[in-house]
This record gives C-alpha cells, structure tokens and sequence, in this order.
C-alpha cells in the first residue's frame, strides 16, 4: 500500500500568507503635460516616493499615427506627443501625501490623472 502525504492545501489552519497586505496601494499618474514632469519627480523625491515612470500613447495618438484609416477622426482630436504614466506601490499614507502634493503644488490645468488602487498582496515590494 503506498504512503499517502497530507494534501498542504486540505490544512484547516492554513499559515498566515506573507504578502497579503491591507496598507498597500498602486497609485497611478498619468502626466499628459511635459511641463510638470520635471515638478512632478522633485516632488515625488521630496515626499520619499519612488515611482516607475513609463511612456504612453493616447488612443488619438495610436490612430493618427498607426491606422492612417482613422486619420479624419483623430485630426479632430488635439495632437498630443504622448504621455507619461508613473506607478508606485506605496503606502495608503504615502498615497495621501502624494494627492496632497498633486492639489496643493500643481497648477490645475498641468494636472495629471491620478488614482489609487488597493493591492492586496505584493512581492518584492521595498519600503
């Protein structure tokens, strides 16, 4: 008769899951403005937040450029030479402090689109 081995997910008392977390978020920023960029990292670094900073297109900027087809319908829409999107895994506290930062020291029209997100759990996440 062959040894039987206890299924670990049948555990009525399963261990405690080290990356499930209840104070973390993902904030998003979308900086459709290159003016503020610069604003937007120096603050960002004062504040002690590190973000990753990627390059985007709107879907406008997608038509015009790659589906000429569309070329009318995105000549009615502004140019835009793209955008930025910056992420952070960070604290909810540390998210405060960061739409703190967006209301308070931006112009309102340079503005970026910004959003936080609950993260539930994470890895390789560094304070």
């Amino acid at each position: 008769m062959a040894e039987e081995h206890p299924d670990p997910r049948a555990d009525d008392a399963a261990p405690e899951n080290p990356y499930l977390r209840d104070d973390l978020v993902l904030v998003v920023m979308i900086v459709s403005s290159p003016a503020i960029l610069d604003d937007l990292v120096t603050g960002l670094l004062d504040i002690g937040l590190a973000a990753t900073i990627m390059e985007s297109k709107g879907l406008m900027a997608l038509l015009r450029e790659e589906m000429p087809i569309f070329g009318g319908l995105a000549s009615m829409m502004p140019s835009s030479t793209g955008s930025r999107v910056a992420l952070s895994l960070t604290t909810r506290e540390m998210a405060r402090r960061v739409f703190v930062f967006l209301e308070k020291e931006l112009r309102i029209a340079d503005r970026p689109i910004a959003f936080a997100v609950p993260v539930e759990s994470a890895f390789g996440h560094r304070q």
